[in-house]
């Protein structure tokens, strides 16, 4: 009888014990629904590269935010701050290479950005530099980077592989800054401007003038190839350095 009654005891107390942990994390959860918080959304991290900028030496770099809580009636800031003391994070960027600008969150929305304005140094043309940042607290948004993620962000002034290569992979194939550089000068553009942000002075294209412009591209590659006959166009970098240039 007594170890019934230890049993029923213990289980007693267990039920407790998970119903109170269920309960701390259904007020936690609605804590940060009900509190103004502010995180980065989707990939932390991001590549500029002034190649694309041109000529321009100074660049904002907005970085996407969402908020936690119900939206206001008017706006709200969104500080950043450099991540400093964490070794899994060191910043290369020099402080003439960049500056911390106030973000914004519009009146009435739950989705906004943080800013960094980025400067363009001449040894920037052969390296690459990084700064990490975070979001901190304010009066608009206490709970600013609860998740505690950082975004890592890198500035070059050299060619690289752009973000909206994932989406141009299924018209211009595997990427290498080689063949990029040749789609480039093929169409005298600094970059492709579909599903990315245009600098100023650029239209993002429809899909019309992309299936124009990889059409371009094919007709120079045939030409190439047929003017450099048994010696194809290939990649001369990256993963597939050595292969025939394809497209698909």
């Amino acid at each position: 009888m007594k170890n019934i009654k230890r049993i029923i005891s213990r289980w007693l107390m267990g039920a407790l014990f998970l119903g109170l942990l269920s309960a701390c994390e259904q007020e936690k959860t609605l804590m940060y629904e009900q509190a103004a918080g502010v995180y980065f959304y989707g990939k932390a991290e991001s590549e500029y590269s002034f190649v694309t900028n041109l000529g321009g030496d100074v660049y904002v770099q907005n970085i996407r935010v969402v908020t936690t809580g119900d939206s206001v009636n008017y706006d709200r800031k969104v500080m950043i701050a450099v991540v400093e003391g964490d070794t899994n994070y060191v910043n290369t960027a020099r402080p003439e290479q960049y500056q911390l600008l106030e973000g914004i969150v519009p009146a009435g929305k739950f989705e906004g950005s943080a800013a960094v304005e980025l400067h363009r140094t001449k040894d920037m043309s052969d390296s690459t530099f990084i700064v990490h940042v975070k979001l901190v607290p304010n009066e608009d948004f206490p709970l600013a980077g609860f998740d505690r993620r950082y975004f890592s962000l890198s500035v070059t002034d050299q060619l690289t592989q752009p973000s909206n290569w994932s989406y141009l992979s299924w018209y211009f194939g595997n990427f290498s800054v080689s063949w990029y550089r040749f789609i480039l000068g093929v169409l005298d553009l600094p970059l492709i401007p579909f599903d990315i942000e245009v600098p100023e002075g650029m239209v993002e294209w429809t899909y019309t003038e992309l299936d124009a412009a990889v059409a371009q591209v094919r007709a120079a590659l045939y030409k190439y190839n047929r003017e450099h006959p048994g010696e194809p166009l290939r990649h001369e970098d990256g993963k597939y350095e050595g292969d025939e240039v394809v497209m698909p």
